[in-house]
């Protein structure tokens, strides 16, 4: 079956963080310290000099698209990482989550749904990922290396459970980077690798909101 391959790019909408059966939390490590943003739309760090500011593109009927803006408010350089995670709304035995080392991708199914995770910014895709039990999302069992970011890689995770990966921010002085990331919804694989093939070559000429 082919797809519509066409991507809209208009206005950026309000940030929705929750479209079931996936809901998207993201987060920020800097200094060996994880602040999540829950399901708001900016979030100012002054302990760090930084903010985080997130807005939705709608690009495609079965896309879920999120840029994201770190902006570095010292007059020193930064770096963090951007923690983005996709997590089960609902505790059922049916899901299935796994990383795909074929397509560097996650895949989530769920309620006889594929569900492609994904994500870029200008250096590079996602650079960690990994496969958790909610419950191991707020302890210590997330991380190999709290202190440098490093994620507990774990290939895959069957019931409620949540996918994370990372893309690495470096920040000069006053600067502010976007990063992109997406969730492609669709009924058999083919549909949202093409999909995902189409955003990696478009995403970074998505035009920011005037």
């Amino acid at each position: 079956m082919k797809t519509n391959a066409y991507l809209r790019i208009d206005n950026e909408e309000n940030f929705e963080y929750s479209r079931k059966p996936l809901i998207f939390s993201p987060g920020i490590w800097v200094n060996g310290k994880v602040y999540w943003l829950g399901s708001v739309t900016e979030k100012l760090l002054p302990q760090e000099d930084l903010s985080i500011k997130i807005k939705q593109a709608n690009v495609h009927s079965r896309v879920e698209f999120f840029n994201l803006y770190v902006t570095n408010h010292s007059k020193a350089g930064k770096e963090a990482k951007l923690i983005l995670m996709q997590r089960h709304a609902d505790s059922v035995n049916e899901q299935f989550s796994f990383v795909s080392p074929n397509e560097d991708v996650i895949f989530h199914f769920a309620d006889k749904r594929i569900y492609l995770v994904n994500g870029l910014n200008s250096n590079g895709r996602m650079k960690q990922c990994t496969v958790q039990p909610l419950w191991n999302v707020s302890t210590e069992r997330l991380w190999n290396c709290r202190e440098s970011g490093r994620l507990n890689y774990q290939p895959m995770a069957k019931g409620s459970a949540a996918s994370l990966f990372s893309l690495d921010l470096q920040m000069g002085p006053r600067e502010t980077q976007k990063s992109s990331c997406w969730m492609i919804e669709g009924n058999e694989k083919n549909t949202v690798v093409h999909l995902n093939e189409m955003l990696l070559k478009n995403t970074l000429a998505i035009p920011d909101k005037k």
